[in-house]
């Protein structure tokens, strides 16, 4: 009997009512409303933080969307050792080439997700995207 009562309660059956529950009261609701809202504020600190070490020099787009903005650079080639040098100081973006349909016209946008970091982690992320940048590009005008 006791074999029966735990298998009975650990099937989906039982995730499916605490689901249904969850659902039901709200909860679900209420989370999504919250994480709206953390994702929002993401979103906008990452915009400004970009908007005010870059400046006019970048177009941001995806506004709307939840978890990742694409940035275009007006300046700037994201070429394979630029990618490397920007991941050894450990931050990951992700070229917008490598996800395009069209092929060769989207080296200077990258997509950066921000759905995990804290502020704190924005902004160092975005000082140190600048500077490989400014090492990269002042190296190669010299």
């Amino acid at each position: 009997m006791l074999l029966y009562v735990h298998s009975v309660l650990h099937t989906p059956s039982l995730n499916q009512l605490i689901l249904s529950k969850f659902i039901a009261e709200d909860y679900l609701e209420r989370h999504i409303m919250k994480m709206k809202k953390i994702y929002k504020n993401r979103r906008d600190f990452l915009i400004q933080q970009l908007k005010s070490t870059f400046s006019n020099t970048i177009n941001i787009f995806g506004y709307f969307t939840v978890l990742h903005l694409i940035v275009e650079f007006n300046q700037v080639q994201f070429t394979k050792e630029l990618l490397e040098k920007i991941q050894q100081l450990g931050v990951k973006v992700y070229p917008v080439e490598d996800h395009a349909i069209e092929k060769g016209k989207h080296y200077n946008r990258i997509i950066i997700g921000y759905e995990h970091l804290t502020t704190a982690e924005i902004k160092e992320g975005v000082s140190r995207l600048q500077r490989v940048i400014l090492r990269i590009y002042i190296l190669v005008s010299k």
